[in-house]
This record gives C-alpha cells, sequence and structure tokens, in this order.
C-alpha cells in the first residue's frame, strides 16, 4: 500500500469532507482535551483541523486570541476574539507564540502527524508547563498552566 502525497490527501473527499466532525461544541473539547479550556485574558489558543469552529465561537471573548485553522472553509462567522485561516495544518504557522495547541479528531487526515505535532509544540510560548496527548489516539493537546488558565 503507498501512502498519498499531501496534494491528493487535502484534495481527497475524506479530507475536505465539510460535514463530518464539523459541529462540535467547547464541552466536546472539554471532554476530548481532560481540561476546561478556560483561558486568562490575553491568552493565544490555535486550534488545528478546526471544522466549523463552533467549540471556538463559544470560546471567544474580546480579551483572548483564538485562530482556528482548516483546509476548508465552512467556519461559523469570526467574532471578537476569533479568526479563522484556511490552509493545509501541516504548512500553516503562527505569527507569534500561541498558550494552547488543539486538534481535536484532525491528525488523522495529517500526513506527516510527528511533523505537526513537534512544529505545533514549538508555537507554544514559554508559559506552558508541558504538552500531553490525550486518551484519543487523533488528539492532542498542550496540559494548560496556571498562567494560561483563568
Amino acid at each position: 500500500m503507498s501512502l498519498l502525497d499531501d496534494e491528493t490527501l487535502w484534495s481527497s473527499s475524506v479530507v475536505a469532507n465539510c460535514e463530518m466532525n464539523r459541529e462540535r461544541g467547547l464541552a466536546s473539547y472539554r471532554r476530548e482535551l481532560g481540561t476546561d479550556l478556560s483561558l486568562r485574558p490575553g491568552a493565544r489558543w490555535v486550534d488545528l483541523c478546526c471544522g466549523s469552529g463552533k467549540a471556538l465561537a463559544e470560546a471567544a471573548r474580546e480579551d483572548v486570541t483564538i485562530v482556528g485553522v482548516d483546509l476548508v472553509d465552512h467556519h461559523v462567522p469570526a467574532c471578537p476574539g476569533l479568526s479563522f485561516v484556511v490552509a493545509p495544518v501541516d504548512q500553516w504557522n503562527p505569527a507569534a507564540s500561541v498558550d494552547l495547541v488543539t486538534c481535536v479528531h484532525g491528525l488523522h487526515y495529517v500526513g506527516d502527524k510527528l511533523g505537526l505535532l513537534v512544529r505545533a509544540a514549538s508555537w507554544l510560548s514559554p508559559a506552558v508547563a508541558s504538552w500531553r496527548t490525550s486518551t484519543s489516539p487523533v488528539c492532542a493537546a498542550p496540559t494548560v498552566s496556571r498562567s494560561v488558565a483563568r
């Protein structure tokens, strides 16, 4: 069995499916990641493979910066504190360090999973205490330190 190259993977009907896993809310993120995702003022959160961004919109406030990145442009409307980027997650980089990186049920769509995890860990600010993976094999998130959580 040969692996698909990135361009073929991105354009596949499975990856570009705008209906699957697109309606996850904040409660689902909390359950999958095992953390409450309460952000301190000024916190910066990047969610990779964000889907519609429904969970991000629920968490958005004017005093935080949340960026959702997804290959498909099928998002809820942006609001204060929330923006979206349409890009392959394994080629995108944030403009500055972030306090939280999540990828809920999306890592399995990425060809070089380990490469993405290494890159995502490099985006984390020094305030983040550690990195961990959740019990789900397709979900990863850093542990939120006291300085990030409110």
